[in-house]
């Protein structure tokens, strides 16, 4: 018989020669059966042996033969052949053991005499096809698991009474448990499909894990369950701390010496330790312009890396954003007319209010200011202008120097970016000012950006929510609540309502809410938010502290307040009103809920 290039190896074991020779015509009589080539074995083992010498692509399978009978033939045959394709091929019909022999393995099961050589030429290419797509499933299977034990990341899959039902190495790991352990204990870790949780873990060892729990729902073997991924966050909190002495070393070891090298050149500069020529003058200035500058850059570095670590202090307060943009003007009108460049404002006719930290809003219009300065030729103009916009407001710092290429607009708002347009001669910057302006308004829940094309200049965009006390506040304690998850730690948030228990009708009233100010603000500096609803009415949010720490907070900011208004301690009490994450709430939601009620029941009892 001609044989086919593509020709399938068929390997028939099958010890009587009668039907043998029937499954030969069966073969001849198939359209294309040159497409299968053919061979005979009359027991396993001579099977076993043909298969050695040459592999066919399917075995055709008696199960009745001399060294074996029965359905446990199949098992035998799977056995020998664990990569091929088996039909079963048998002498009479059982609908209950054709059904068996499939799910035990077996491609297809055939009865002989009953069958056509088509329809065994279709079994055998379907047959082959199938296993074919098997092994590629099982290839991709075995990759996939291979993939998930190398995984660091903890995989668990968990019932809905969270009974474990599949654990990978990674999570073998982060619980420090073998796998047949974790499958016999529930999975009790807190899981949100809405959202990622970050927790603690406390291991049998006594280890406490640092984890980010994500979960999705999911469907194993037919029934609803919850994939879980666990992250150990133990690399991530060194790296945190690493960073947190990082500022510390900058604060400390590097600040106090480069203020005292200025404060002694300074010294010299002026004569007060002797007389100094003009070229030694030269020399000592480039020295303390140089010692200014490395101290910007290290302000810089402060400021950036506290933005990037989330605990930047914010002092919120509700601010008219056109006077902002007036002062800043008036800051810099002088220096614009030295240098021919005329500022022009473009403002609101109303004000427009919101609360935000406008010292460093301020910060943010300077920095603009200050580079449209830069980069702006004589004759120029700068136009600072302000607007609403669909709810928000709109800033916008437009000058007429070179412009910037539109390849350097993505990186402009980078750290140490110096890209876009040329400094003129003596101007040097820290490149971490348009970063650190990214970074503020962020934090306000804003955006920034610029618009720019060489020869045309350069817009510069401001976008920022016009807020309401509540909702800046919300913004807060939803900041704060994000670091406290990712940190590990507790906070709390004390609510001192001066102005309407002691302030109410008092003459001195200002007065006294402008020392009660300056009081918390020189005394609560570990306060990550310091919140100015109203004259005497603050909100301060005291980062990683516990309940106990803020009842301490508590009693020392009443005792202040009582000195400040003449007062006896007595006459303070419940001035203020602590809530404490995650004890009391463990949502901005539910902690504007309660901050609410608490208020309502100290005015009520203080009228």
């Amino acid at each position: 018989m001609e044989q086919h290039e593509e020709s399938l190896g068929v390997l028939i074991v099958e010890d009587n020669s009668l039907d043998a020779k029937i499954i030969t015509e069966l073969f001849r009589d198939i359209k294309n059966g040159a497409a299968f080539k053919l061979s005979f074995a009359e027991t396993l083992e001579k099977a076993a042996a043909a298969a050695r010498v040459k592999a066919p692509d399917i075995v055709l399978l008696d199960l009745n033969l001399p060294d074996s009978y029965g359905p446990e033939t199949l098992g035998k045959a799977e056995g020998l052949f664990p990569d091929l394709p088996i039909i079963v091929m048998t002498g009479f019909y059982e609908e209950h053991l054709g059904l068996d022999l499939i799910k035990k393995g077996a491609q297809d099961y055939l009865v002989k005499g009953k069958i056509t050589g088509d329809w065994l030429a279709y079994s055998i290419k379907y047959s082959v096809e199938r296993a074919r797509i098997e092994r590629k499933l099982k290839q991709k299977e075995a990759h996939l698991e291979d993939i998930l034990e190398k995984s660091p990341d903890g995989v668990m899959v968990a019932r809905k009474d969270g009974r474990v039902l599949f654990a990978n190495h990674g999570a073998e790991n982060i619980f420090g448990r073998r796998r047949e352990e974790l499958l016999k204990h529930p999975l009790t870790l807190e899981t949100d499909t809405e959202k990622t949780v970050e927790t603690e873990l406390r291991r049998l060892d006594g280890r406490k894990i640092p984890l980010e729990v994500r979960a999705v729902d999911t469907v194993w073997d037919s029934e609803p369950c919850r994939l879980v991924i666990l992250r150990d966050l133990t690399p991530v909190r060194t790296l945190q701390r690493n960073r947190d002495e990082f500022i510390s070393m900058i604060s400390h070891e590097l600040r106090s010496p480069l203020s005292v090298v200025k404060e002694s050149l300074d010294l010299v500069f002026d004569g007060s330790v002797g007389e100094v020529n003009g070229r030694q003058k030269e020399i000592l200035k480039i020295g303390i312009d140089n010692s200014m500058r490395l101290n910007r850059l290290i302000d810089a570095l402060l400021d950036i890396t506290k933005i990037e670590a989330g605990v930047m202090p914010m002092d919120i307060t509700k601010a008219d954003l056109g006077l902002l943009l007036d002062e800043t003007e008036r800051d810099y009108v002088r220096l614009a007319e030295e240098r021919e460049i005329r500022l022009v404002k473009d403002l609101p006719k109303s004000p427009l209010f919101t609360y935000c930290d406008k010292e460093k809003v301020r910060e943010v219009v300077i920095n603009l200011v200050s580079n449209a300065l830069k980069f702006s030729p004589r004759g120029g103009d700068i136009t600072l202008s302000l607007r609403p916009w669909e709810g928000e407001a709109l800033f916008c710092v437009e000058d007429a120097g070179p412009g910037i290429e539109a390849e350097d607009l993505p990186r402009l708002f980078g750290k140490f970016a110096q890209v876009g347009r040329k400094r003129p001669p003596g101007v040097k910057g820290t490149g971490l000012g348009l970063a650190i302006c990214k970074g503020i308004v962020e934090l306000h829940g804003g955006k920034i950006w610029v618009e720019s094309a060489p020869g045309h200049g350069c817009k510069f965009f401001v976008l920022l929510p016009v807020l309401p006390f509540d909702a800046a506040l919300k913004g807060m304690v939803r900041r704060e609540i994000e670091l406290a998850l990712a940190r590990s730690y507790k906070f709390c948030v004390v609510d001192i309502n001066f102005s309407g228990r002691v302030l109410r009708d008092n003459p001195r009233a200002a007065q006294l809410s402008s020392r009660a100010e300056a009081f918390l603000r020189s005394n609560m500096r570990n306060a990550h938010a310091l919140l100015k609803r109203e004259e005497g009415d603050f909100t301060l949010i005291i980062s990683n502290a516990d309940a106990q720490e803020g009842c301490r907070a508590c009693s020392f900011v009443e005792k202040g307040l009582a000195d400040i208004a003449g007062l006896s301690p007595g006459l303070t009490q419940n001035l203020t009103q602590l809530l404490c994450f995650p004890g009391d709430f463990k949502d901005e939601e539910t902690f504007l809920k309660k901050l609410a009620a608490a208020r309502a029941k100290g005015n009520a009892q203080g009228a």
